[in-house]
């Protein structure tokens, strides 16, 4: 019991710190939202023009905390988390036409099994039109983030702005 209260309290402190970082970064906290069957303490979201994309980009970061986690598992929290960003996006723009979507879907963990962060390393998510799905693994024990590493074919010029989101918004 003694060590489950020092990992809420530790995750606690990350996701204060995290809201902190993001916020000043101009992000919006939606807290405390159920996407079923997930119940995922908070929703950072931010709209802003961006040229390289050729229109605005929402860009959605969806955080909850799970023990036991298997690909399954990342799978099914990542498309209902893409899902619910698609929905909410808070954009005008049609998908496509001027506007598109980063969905990172965040599952924070005590730690993960080496053979999920392996494979979290080299599995691209599903492809969506004119949105990304980009989940991320983040170990408290390790003060690391896991994502794919690898890049497609299609979306390439894409992924190291991704990367280069993730780390600089969830590294530590």
């Amino acid at each position: 019991m003694e060590d489950n209260n020092k990992n809420l309290g530790e995750y606690q402190a990350f996701l204060t710190s995290l809201e902190q970082k993001l916020t000043s970064k101009g992000f919006e906290i939606k807290r405390d939202i159920l996407i079923s069957p997930y119940q995922v303490d908070w929703i950072a979201l931010k709209t802003s023009l961006e040229v390289s994309k050729f229109g605005k980009m929402t860009r959605t970061i969806t955080v909850t905390s799970i023990e036991n986690v298997d690909a399954e598992t990342i799978q099914n929290f990542s498309m209902h988390s893409t899902k619910y960003a698609l929905d909410n996006r808070g954009s005008l723009l049609p998908r496509g036409l001027g506007g598109s979507l980063l969905s990172v879907p965040v599952i924070v963990s005590d730690d993960f099994d080496m053979g999920i962060k392996q494979w979290m390393e080299k599995t691209l998510a599903k492809k969506h039109w004119a949105a990304f799905d980009f989940p991320v693994l983040i170990s408290l024990k390790d003060r690391k983030i896991y994502y794919c590493k690898k890049t497609p074919i299609w979306g390439a010029a894409y992924y190291g702005g991704f990367r280069k989101f993730v780390e600089e918004n969830l590294g530590f």
